[in-house]
């Protein structure tokens, strides 16, 4: 158990969660919806119902996360309720698709929109080296803010509270000023209340996918229960408080992109944010705007370095992963291995996907897990009913059956069309499931052992 002084406020794990969810999403997921939707109403509708999804889901794993806080996610929650087998495969999922697919999509969408704005003529400096400067300064990203996450969880968590909070800020008061700019009451939302299409469930579908995207990071805080003090009260707090604040934060942001753009010309910018600026306020907005669209990036990856690392952590201890994954730095008591391997595998991933490829990736390996980690509420309330339950799941059991519903919905639909993204994250999943099945369960006796080994080696552990 990480020391009570290394613990993370109410505060920091509060922007732990609205810090993961900010991130690129916001101002790339605008245009890829506007090109699947007709009409303002349309493309409000999706967010919203993409804000509900996220605020049921997280509204479900609070539960959870208040029961039995501990570092490691989805993955201890699977375990107890479905055994080690689907909790092993979810867990490999998250290692090789959620986590370092969106660190890389990340990594990538912020080289590529902001930093060529923010370093000017400095930007090209890695062609120097034979580099392409998106690839290398999405590396450089995803490297230095491990470092960050190795030297300490008080470190990661008060640069989580400013590179949220100073974003958030200062972008609500850019929307605001946008929206009393253009005079919206009068212009297209007027347009969005009186026209709205009602889009296709196809359409719906494939919306959906980059407006998941935009909204993942709602179940941060279970990923470092066992490092928030008070877990039992400022779990929930954190997931609920962060989940609602993001989703009044991009309805606000969406509502500005509409009073800017006409659908058609939303659907061609490329990344919203910059572009409103560019348009409205020129050169000193279009700097303004990135760099709080930077720092809101830059919390994104931090808060999903430190979160995805302790999924490795909580499988190794259990020999579902390399051992030394278990055991935290006895300097600074982090999971340093499970942070360099994240690390390792979204490099690979800069170097060999786009970004549009790697928020699919991402994206829908996240209802997957989502979905399950939601259900285990229902296994857990008839497996153990006992168990102490500081918080209960708000509208219980409409509101973890409309997450379910509605990710299954979303899956089944893209699967239908043949996404590829789809089938690369059952493709992981079920290749995962028969490893443990044909592998794993035979080294059972040896795993008992490593897990023995693991326990006495580990220095100052999380959990």
């Amino acid at each position: 158990m990480a020391p009570s002084n290394a613990r993370l406020g109410p505060l920091a794990a509060m922007s732990l969660v609205a810090g993961s969810m900010l991130g690129i999403g916001i101002f790339i997921a605008p245009p890829a919806v506007a090109a699947h939707v007709e009409g303002p109403g349309a493309f409000l509708l999706v967010w919203m119902l993409g804000g509900l999804s996220a605020l049921c889901g997280a509204l479900s794993v609070a539960e959870l996360g208040a029961m039995m806080p501990r570092a490691g996610g989805d993955y201890p929650y699977l375990r107890t309720a479905y055994g080690p087998g689907l909790a092993f495969a979810a867990g490999w999922l998250q290692l090789l698709a959620v986590f370092p697919g969106s660190l890389a999509a990340m990594a990538v969408g912020t080289s590529a929109f902001q930093l060529p704005i923010i370093l000017g003529d400095a930007y090209t400096w890695p062609a120097t080296l034979g580099l392409e400067p998106s690839t290398a300064w999405a590396a450089a990203i995803i490297l230095g803010l491990t470092v960050v996450n190795h030297v300490g969880v008080m470190i990661s968590g008060r640069l989580q509270i400013v590179v949220t909070i100073a974003p958030v800020l200062m972008l609500l008061v850019g929307t605001a000023g946008v929206m009393i700019h253009q005079g919206t009451d009068a212009g297209a939302l007027a347009t969005a209340g009186t026209a709205m299409k009602v889009p296709g469930i196809a359409a719906v579908a494939a919306a959906f996918l980059p407006v998941y995207f935009a909204f993942s990071g709602w179940n941060a805080a279970i990923f470092v229960g066992g490092e928030i003090d008070k877990p039992g009260r400022n779990v929930p707090r954190a997931l609920v408080g962060g989940t609602l604040s993001v989703t009044v934060l991009y309805l606000a942001l969406c509502l500005g992109f509409l009073s800017v753009f006409t659908m058609g010309a939303l659907a061609n910018t490329g990344e919203a944010g910059t572009a409103a600026a560019r348009l409205l306020f020129g050169g000193w907005g279009e700097a303004a705007v990135t760099v709080s669209i930077l720092l809101a990036m830059l919390g994104s990856l931090n808060g999903t370095i430190m979160t995805g690392s302790r999924i490795a952590f909580a499988m190794a201890k259990d020999g579902h992963c390399i051992a030394p994954a278990a055991i935290s730095s006895p300097r600074f008591g982090t999971p340093a291995v499970a942070l360099w391997m994240q690390a390792g595998w979204a490099l690979l991933l800069v170097f060999t996907h786009g970004f549009e490829a790697l928020m699919n990736y991402a994206s829908a390996a996240m209802l997957i897990t989502g979905t399950l980690t939601v259900v285990a509420v229902f296994v857990l309330r008839r497996k153990l009913p006992k168990l102490p339950r500081p918080y209960r799941t708000w509208g219980y059991p409409i509101t973890p059956a409309l997450y379910v519903v509605s990710s299954v919905a979303v899956l089944a639909v893209l699967a239908h069309k043949g996404d590829a993204s789809v089938f690369a994250g059952v493709g992981w999943f079920v290749l995962a499931l028969a490893f443990h099945r044909f592998v794993m369960r035979r080294r059972a006796p040896e795993i008992a052992v490593g897990r023995a080994v693991v326990s006495a080696e580990s220095g100052r552990e999380l959990v």
